[in-house]
This record gives structure tokens, C-alpha cells and sequence, in this order.
């Protein structure tokens, strides 16, 4: 009977647990969207379309793609600023795919306005793995990623390169799907002339069908406003799992 009674209570105590973990992550969630929603700190929208029936309609980001799916990424700010995306490929190659030389002169991103990355569509092939696309977002223009929009497809500079190959040394290969806050091997150099720095980022997940998809803000913590100041950057990934 009191073995009973102690499983009992373990189970409760577990079940309690994981209640209030459940009703955290909530709130951060409805924070997240918030933030966003009112413009109190800088953040984005994304979601992940994938052709259904042929139309194209929101995908939870973490579900497995295979070969053939066709997707597309739409994403918007609530700021007026810049938005670099970074392709890391399964065989390690990086190459900024947003924005690129078709635009115009200015790549200022403004708020409230949809992009469409690519402006169609693409379909996943034979070679299986995880797509990264690295999100940077900053209120003012990254020097030698606007140069990387000059270069053949947009292959980074030596600089971003070699400072993206020695972070990425060190970090496992992903094994998991979906947009990423955390644990970024970021594609900057974390010194030198160049040296940025980085603000935290908190998420709010989309799903399938979920046509307010993910959003991702800068917490607005205690002192200290969530607007990027000149210098800054917030980061994360969208990681694609193809099975």
C-alpha cells in the first residue's frame, strides 16, 4: 500500500510538473506574439508554405520534408532595417540567398510588408539532410554581407567563411526540424573590426495550417528595451529536415 501511495504521488507530483512547464512555455508564446504585434521590441514573422492540392498553405516547420515537396518561406518584420538569410547546406556550403542583386539598390526591409523567399517556390531533391537558413536581423546594414550580395550566387566573403567554419566545428550537425532560438552557430565574426553583438530571441512556434505562423521577438527585458541599437544582431535558424 505505500509503495502504491509514493507512485501515486510521484505521478501527481510529474503530471504538476509538467503542467506548469506546459503553462510557461504558453505564456512565452502569447508574449512572444504580442511583442510583435504592438512593435515594443523588433521581431519577425515566418511561416513555411508547402504546395498541397496545388496551392500552397502553413506547414509546422519541424515535420520531416522529403524529395519532391515544394516550399516556400514567407516571412515580415514589425521594423524598418535589414534581413540577411543564409543558406548552410547540408555539404557544409554557405551562401546568402536574401537579399540578392535582383532588388533594388536599397535592401532596407520594410515593416509590415511580405517576402517571398525564393519570389516561386523550391522542391526538395534526392540528397537528404537538414537545410539551414540562417535569419540575421539588424537595424542597420552588415558591410560584408552586403558584399556577399556582389559575389557569384552569393557565396560569402573569406571573412564570414572562415568564422563560420570555426563556429561550425564545434557544433553537432542538427537533429532536429523547425526554427531554432538557441545554440546558433552564428555566420559573424565575433571579433575583429566587424565584431557584432548579439541580442536573445524568443519564439513562438507555428503548425500546420497556422496562418499567423512562427514569430520570433526580442524579449524586452528589465532595463533594457528590445529594439536593436546600431552594432546589434538577432539570430536563428530555420532548420529543414529532409528524410
Amino acid at each position: 500500500m505505500k509503495r502504491l501511495v509514493r507512485r501515486s504521488i510521484t505521478l501527481l507530483l510529474t503530471v504538476g510538473a509538467l503542467a506548469t512547464l506546459a503553462g510557461a512555455q504558453q505564456d512565452q508564446e502569447m508574449r512572444t506574439r504580442g511583442l510583435f504585434t504592438s512593435g515594443k521590441s523588433d521581431g519577425m514573422r515566418i511561416l513555411i508554405l508547402m504546395e498541397q492540392g496545388g496551392t500552397f498553405v502553413p506547414v509546422d516547420p519541424s515535420r520531416d520534408f522529403k524529395q519532391g515537396d515544394r516550399i516556400r518561406v514567407s516571412f515580415e518584420s514589425n521594423f524598418d532595417g535589414y534581413v540577411y538569410i543564409v543558406n548552410v547546406m547540408p555539404n557544409g556550403r554557405k551562401r546568402l540567398l536574401f537579399p540578392s542583386a535582383k532588388l533594388a539598390d536599397s535592401h532596407i526591409i520594410k515593416a509590415r510588408q511580405r517576402y517571398n523567399l525564393p519570389s516561386t517556390s523550391f522542391e526538395f531533391d534526392a540528397e537528404k539532410g537538414t537545410e539551414i537558413l540562417q535569419v540575421i536581423m539588424s537595424r542597420t546594414a552588415i558591410k560584408y554581407l552586403e558584399d556577399a550580395v556582389k559575389n557569384l550566387e552569393g557565396e560569402l566573403g573569406a571573412s564570414a567563411s572562415s568564422a563560420a567554419a570555426e563556429l561550425s566545428s564545434n557544433t553537432p550537425a542538427p537533429k532536429r526540424g523547425g526554427i531554432v532560438t538557441e545554440n546558433v552557430a552564428i555566420v559573424l565574426p565575433q571579433s575583429g573590426p566587424d565584431k557584432v553583438r548579439t541580442r536573445g530571441i524568443i519564439l513562438a512556434p507555428g503548425k500546420d495550417k497556422d496562418q499567423e505562423g512562427s514569430v520570433v521577438a526580442i524579449p524586452d527585458q528589465k532595463g533594457k528595451e528590445g529594439r536593436l541599437k546600431p552594432g546589434e544582431v538577432a539570430v536563428f535558424e530555420i532548420r529543414l529536415r529532409h528524410i
